[in-house]
Parts: structure tokens; sequence; C-alpha cells
């Protein structure tokens, strides 16, 4: 009939099951999630999950690719594009998650992190894939600390080395933040961070 419409939307139901796979795992972790509980809380059928997802770990992968990916991209990778040099980049990025934490009042820690540590053992190709999650944020700050050497704003560092000390500490951060359900190692590493860069660069923009 030419007047029907098609109500059925897969990409939409797809969307629907990876934010609620993505929210799950990180509240309460990828192996304390079982795929009855996510299509519950996708408010899809039994054939719809099997339809996207016929296993759990394709729907981790998924998780990883599509929600946790972006999370780092727009968390860091933006603002690192947009700040004039690497420490005003990172100093506003601190600032904002510990703003919107501060504001929530709970924490639930880095995705990427949490994922990777539960999930690496277990499972290669999904290690494979946080790990390329994890060096795409790497070369993203590695990037950002070379224009600041080309454009002289600092001299006498390894743009690669510091980028894996800024994930480090970020990272270490919050999982003592997530532990103490307290944003104060995040303020820490913060302060610590600018005084680092304070030291290194002839200026920083902030």
């Amino acid at each position: 009939m030419a007047g029907n419409k098609r109500t059925n939307d897969p990409r939409a139901v797809r969307r629907r099951i990876v934010d609620a796979a993505y929210d799950a795992f990180v509240a309460q972790g990828y192996l304390a999630t079982g795929m009855l509980e996510l299509r519950e809380k996708a408010s899809v059928s039994g054939g719809a999950m099997a339809h996207h997802f016929p296993a759990k770990r394709e729907l981790g992968l998924a998780v990883i690719r599509d929600r946790v990916a972006e999370a780092v991209r727009q968390t860091w990778i933006e603002p690192l594009q947009t700040c004039a040099d690497a420490p005003a980049a990172i100093d506003l990025i601190f600032e904002n998650i510990i703003g919107e934490l501060t504001l929530k009042g709970s924490v639930s820690g880095c995705p990427l992190n949490n994922m990777a540590m539960e999930i690496s053992p277990h499972d290669e190709e999904m290690r494979e894939a946080l790990s390329g999650v994890f060096a795409g944020w790497q070369e993203a700050l590695s990037a950002k600390f070379q224009e600041d050497v080309e454009s002289k704003r600092v001299t006498g560092i390894d743009p690669r080395s510091l980028a894996t000390l800024v994930i480090a500490t970020y990272s270490g951060a919050m999982a003592i933040a997530k532990a103490s359900q307290e944003v104060r190692p995040l303020v820490d590493c913060r302060q610590e961070l600018a005084e680092l860069f304070a030291s290194k660069y002839l200026s920083v923009g902030y």
C-alpha cells in the first residue's frame, strides 16, 4: 500500500542496543552484563538482538569502535585540534572532566581504561580494538606536542613519551577517582601537569 510507511528502523535499533550496552559496560562492567539485561534496557526483541549482535563479543566490539573511540575523540582529540598548544588543551580537558564529574556527583571511570583492564586478558580481537583507540589517542597527543616543538613553543621534549605520560597520568587519576569517588586525584594531576609544562614550555596558552 502506497500510503503505508515503514516504521522499522534497523539503524536506530542497532544504535539503541549499542547505547544501552555502553552505559551498562561503563556502570557495571562488560563481564557482569548479560545479553538478556541489555535486551531489556534497549527495549528490543530477542530476534532483533540476535540479528544485530549474534554474540556478546560482537556487541563489545561495536561499543569499543562506535562509543569508546568516539568518547576519546570528543573528550581529547577535538580539544587538541582546536587549542593553541598541548598544555592549553590538556588543562581544558581536565577542567571539563572535573566539572562534569563534580556536577554528576559520582565517578564511573574512563570507559577505555575500564574495558581495557577488564577485557584485554580474555579476548584478543577486543584487546586489539582497545589498543587501537589508545594508539589514536597517543598519536593525537604526540602530534600536538610535535606541533609545539616545530612552532618553537617548547624544546627538549620527546612528543611520544610525553603523550604516554599524559595518558598514564589521566588513566591512573581516573582509576583512583573511581575507587575513592572523589575528583581530587584529577585535580592534583591537573596541577602537576600544568607545573611540568610550565617548566618546559617557553610560554603556555592558559
